[in-house]
C-alpha cells in the first residue's frame, strides 16, 4: 500500500507519534494543532480515520504479532537519510512502528501490554509537567530574587555591574572597562531547583548553563590572577578567553578544573559517588588532591569521591551537553543515572523494588521536554521493568 502522496518516511514517522500521543491522551496543545492541521489537507481526513477504526487495529495487532521486526526494521532504515548509527533502549517499540509503517505507508505507534490491555490504563501514570526556566538569585546582602519572571528586569548588585533578567538569562555587565580596584569582592548566587533550568552570563562574557538542582558561587566581578566559581550540581560552561586569568570551577570543594578559554560540562552533585567533567573543546586541567590530569576534547574526567582518584575516559562529549539543548542522551548508563537525571528535571522520586534494577544498563534518547509518561513508557517497552506512578513517587519493579 503505497504512502501519502508527498510524504517522506520522516513526515511519516511524525505524524505517528502524534497520533500515538493523542491516543495515549498525552498530547500537548501545540502538538494537537500540528495534527489538526495535517488533518486539514487533502486526503489526510480518510488515512486519519482509517488509522483510528477498528478494522485496522486489529488488523495491525494481528500483524505485529507475526511480524519480522529486524526484517522490516531494517528496510524502514535503508530508506532513511544516513546518520550516525545509535541503539535505542525503545529500538524493539520502534521496529515495530516501522513495520506498521511498511504495512499501511503510516501508521500511529499501538501502546498495549502483554497481556493486551491498554497501557495507559496499566500504568495509570499521571502527567509530570517537565521543567522550565527558572532559578533564584541571592545577592551578597542575603537578598532572594525569583529570576523566571516574563518581563525583562533590571537588579541592583553592584555599583559598576549591571544585571539584567529575561526570565530564561541572567546576564552580568561591567558598567565600564575600568575595574574598581582594592573594593571588596561581592558574591552572588544561582539556585536552579528541581525542574529547573537557567542560563547564567558572568561579568567576563563567561555563559554558564545551570541544570536542575543545581547552584553557582561567583563575584559579581572578577578581580585578581583568576576567575573562580563554586560549582554543586550541572553546568554547562562556554568559558571567555583570558590568557591572563585562568577560569576555575571547584565542582564541590572536591575536583577543580582550570581553563582559559573552552567549553565543557561539570556532573558535581554532592551526593554523586562520581564527579565528572566532560571537554567538548580546547583543553582542561582538572585536580583533586595532588593528582591532576589534561583533557582533551571528547574525553571526560571522572573523580571517584570515596577513592580520591582520578580516572579518564573517551566518550562522546556532546552526549553530556545535550541536555542545554533539549534532550537526554544516554550511551550505556545504568538505570540509576538516568532516573536519577529524570528525578531532577520533572522533580520526582524513585523508589526500587530491587537494588538490582539500578544496575540495568540502557542507551538511547529522550526529547527533555516531553510528558514524563512518554519517558517511562520508552523505557518499559524494551525491558520487564514497570513503572508505578503515585502523585510525585514512581515504584520501579520487575514483572
Amino acid at each position: 500500500m503505497r504512502n501519502v502522496e508527498g510524504m517522506d518516511y520522516r513526515e511519516e514517522y511524525r505524524i505517528a507519534d502524534l497520533i500515538s500521543r493523542q491516543f495515549m491522551g498525552v498530547i500537548t496543545p501545540e502538538e494537537k494543532a500540528e495534527l489538526d492541521e495535517w488533518c486539514r489537507q487533502e486526503g489526510h481526513p480518510e488515512w486519519y480515520a482509517r488509522i483510528l477504526s477498528k478494522q485496522e487495529l486489529a488488523e495491525r495487532n494481528r500483524y505485529v504479532e507475526e511480524l519480522n521486526a529486524d526484517g522490516a526494521w531494517r528496510r524502514v532504515r535503508s530508506k532513511l537519510p544516513v546518520s550516525r548509527e545509535r541503539t535505542v533502549f525503545f529500538s524493539f517499540w520502534h521496529k515495530v512502528a516501522a513495520c506498521v509503517i511498511l504495512l499501511l505507508g503510516f501508521a500511529a505507534f499501538w501502546f498495549y501490554s502483554r497481556d493486551g490491555k491498554n497501557l495507559r490504563e496499566e500504568l495509570l501514570v499521571q502527567a509530570v509537567v517537565p521543567g522550565s526556566s527558572k532559578a533564584v538569585l541571592i545577592t551578597a546582602e542575603g537578598r532572594q530574587i525569583v529570576l523566571q519572571d516574563s518581563l525583562v528586569r533590571t537588579i541592583q548588585v553592584d555599583e559598576a555591574v549591571a544585571v539584567s533578567n529575561t526570565g530564561s538569562v541572567v546576564e552580568y555587565r561591567m558598567k565600564s572597562e575600568a575595574r574598581v580596584v582594592g573594593a571588596d569582592v561581592k558574591y552572588n548566587t544561582v539556585v536552579v531547583p528541581r525542574g529547573g533550568e537557567y542560563e547564567l552570563r558572568l561579568a567576563d562574557g563567561t555563559r554558564v548553563w545551570l541544570n536542575s538542582d543545581s547552584e553557582l558561587h561567583f563575584p559579581v566581578q572578577f578581580s585578581g590572577k583568576e576567575r573562580q566559581v563554586i560549582l554543586k550540581g550541572e553546568a554547562f560552561f562556554m568559558v571567555a578567553k583570558d590568557s591572563l586569568r585562568p577560569f576555575i570551577v571547584d565542582a564541590c570543594r572536591k575536583m577543580k578544573v582550570e581553563v582559559l578559554g573552552t567549553e565543557f560540562n561539570v556532573q558535581a552533585y554532592p551526593e554523586d559517588e562520581e564527579l565528572r567533567t566532560t571537554l567538548n573543546r580546547g583543553k582542561v586541567r582538572i585536580g583533586i588532591g595532588e593528582e591532576h590530569l589534561v583533557l582533551y576534547p571528547d574525553q571526560q574526567a571522572v573523580c571517584h569521591v570515596g577513592r580520591n582518584t582520578l580516572e579518564m575516559r573517551q566518550v562522546k562529549s556532546d552526549h553530556y551537553s545535550a541536555w542545554k539543548d533539549g534532550k537526554f542522551i544516554f550511551e550505556d548508563e545504568c538505570l540509576e543515572n538516568i532516573l536519577n537525571r529524570l528525578a531532577r528535571w520533572y522533580n520526582i522520586s524513585f523508589l526500587y523494588r530491587s537494588g538490582d534494577l539500578k544496575d540495568f544498563h540502557f542507551t538511547g534518547d529522550l526529547e527533555k521536554y516531553d510528558d514524563f509518561s512518554v519517558a517511562l513508557r520508552m523505557l518499559e517497552k524494551s525491558t520487564n521493568i514497570r513503572f508505578r506512578v503515585t502523585g510525585k513517587s514512581v515504584v520501579v519493579q520487575i514483572i
